[in-house]
């Protein structure tokens, strides 16, 4: 495994579970939908900065803060995070 690029391993389900682990440790509760807006539910702005820690720490990625604000979904972080990662971007 050491000649794989970082990040080889993460499969779509791997990234999603991982983003909507930290939304809902972030949140506090996990009753809502993976096309559920961030801010919708009751996400601000403080809260992303644990997000994005905890996504990028268990990811290895550096995730910018403007990425959340573009795809504030589960679904849509974790596609575009997904995608990242298929070109071999470890700085998202």
């Amino acid at each position: 495994m050491d000649s794989e690029a970082p990040g080889a391993a993460l499969t779509n389900a791997v990234v999603q579970s991982t983003v909507r682990d930290c939304w809902e440790d972030a949140l506090l509760f996990d009753d809502f939908d993976d096309d559920d807006n961030f801010f919708d539910i009751g996400g601000h702005s403080l809260l992303i900065a644990d997000i994005l820690a905890g996504v990028g720490a268990r990811l290895g990625l550096r995730i910018p803060l403007m990425d959340f604000f573009d795809h504030p979904t589960v679904n849509g972080l974790s596609r575009h995070l997904q995608a990242s990662i298929s070109v071999g971007q470890r700085n998202v």
